[in-house]
């Protein structure tokens, strides 16, 4: 049974010079002296705190980690790029040579532009949008990063979900953002007959329970975005590198006018990448959109290194594979002890879905006293092992007998 008494006297000594002890809201703990409240390092699949509890860790960095922790190929990159700098008042090789293989492997990407998070790379898109359109409204759907807390309503964090969380938002400005359901056709009918010629932008982040419906309802939205003139921005941030290499357009089929990727296109290192077709993404001139790190090279020469690993190994084929192992084979165990929860959605990004008030605390303090770090969104990384994965379906199995 892990003990974490030094992590969380470490965390809360931090929480005096560090607001809430986290600069990420999602990070920040909740079961006090149970889960761990510090992390020193990662390898492979797993993590340590400072009590030196070892972790399987699903976690995976809220979704970067999609290779793995440490892993040779990338960190040799980075550390052959610190040798020559880290960035410059020029443009460095590095960026044009990222920018040209991701056009080679995200469908609907004409054009590259780079920034460092994904919630940035999204304002940079709305803000194309709303000048190449002449509109004001944007129309969202799913989680989008803390640009969910400029309007109410949709997927979100509790803590950016929260009424306050609309505090220092200017009514005017909140009045512009809408909110809609995922795969609810008519409710996106009415509001594009209604405001469509209102509408810059779509911006559609998939649903993770429900991500099955992808492949009808995005085309849908890009006939009707079509139809009232919207352009239609694609968030990508989970889903690309990780359903697909282009994301969720790659895999349904279809051209968004914009995308945004970030988390897993460099296995950790802080880098966002808004693409799409030409005259949008180099319009950005005009627009000033700028910023200073986003031609950092250690993050560059991780990007490539990702792409690179990537074609060499297959990692989409087995993100698929071990997440259909790791989702059934909990899945079973929840069935087996009648237990009521689920994991739903896609195998490589599924989602727990809990059906009674309490369970899911319950269940995640055991797992975390059992040496298994997981998340309301649970991930595999390339890294995980089929052994890793049974032992995993062993532990939660005791963890069910606990609670």
């Amino acid at each position: 049974m892990q003990k974490t008494i030094k992590s969380w006297e470490k965390y809360r000594r931090s929480t005096e010079f560090l607001a809430q002890g986290s600069s990420t809201l999602s990070k920040i703990p909740r079961f006090e002296n149970i889960e761990p409240a510090q992390i020193v390092k990662g390898k492979g699949c797993r993590v340590w705190d400072i009590d030196g509890n070892e972790y399987i860790d699903y976690r995976n960095g809220l979704g970067p980690i999609t290779l793995g922790y440490c892993i040779p190929e990338i960190n040799e990159a980075i550390k052959e790029q610190l040798e020559n700098g880290i960035i410059f008042g020029h443009p460095h090789v590095l960026e044009g040579e990222a920018a040209e293989m991701l056009t080679e492997v995200i469908p609907c990407a004409e054009r590259v532009r780079f920034l460092k998070t994904g919630g940035e790379a999204i304002a940079a898109c709305i803000k194309i949008a709303r000048a190449f359109t002449g509109r004001n409204r944007i129309i969202r759907c799913g989680y989008n990063g803390w640009l969910n807390s400029l309007s109410s309503g949709g997927f979100q964090p509790a803590a950016i979900g929260s009424a306050n969380s609309l505090k220092g938002v200017p009514a005017v400005m909140q009045s512009l953002y809408a909110s809609l359901p995922w795969a609810e056709n008519e409710k996106w009918e009415e509001a594009l007959e209604k405001y469509g010629n209102e509408t810059a932008a779509v911006v559609i982040a998939s649903d993770y329970a429900s991500m099955d419906k992808a492949k009808s309802f995005l085309p849908f939205i890009r006939k009707l975005t079509e139809k009232h003139g919207v352009l239609m921005i694609m968030d990508e941030i989970v889903t690309g590198f990780r359903v697909a290499m282009g994301g969720i357009h790659e895999y349904c089929g279809f051209m968004p006018d914009m995308a945004v990727f970030a988390k897993g296109i460099s296995n950790g290192m802080p880098v966002s990448a808004y693409v799409g077709k030409g005259e949008f993404i180099d319009s950005v001139r005009e627009l000033g959109i700028s910023s200073t790190y986003a031609g950092e090279t250690l993050s560059l020469a991780a990007l490539k290194a990702v792409i690179n690993f990537y074609r060499k190994n297959k990692v989409i084929n087995t993100l698929w594979e071990r997440g259909k192992q790791f989702k059934d084979g909990i899945n079973s165990i929840f069935w087996e002890r009648n237990f009521p929860a689920a994991l739903e959605g896609f195998p490589v990004c599924p989602i727990f879905n809990f059906r009674e008030p309490g369970k899911s605390d319950a269940f995640f303090k055991e797992c975390y006293r059992n040496g298994i770090s997981l998340y309301n969104v649970s991930y595999v990384n390339w890294s995980h092992t089929e052994k890793d994965i049974a032992i995993t379906a062993d532990r939660i199995r005791k963890v069910l007998e606990t609670i």
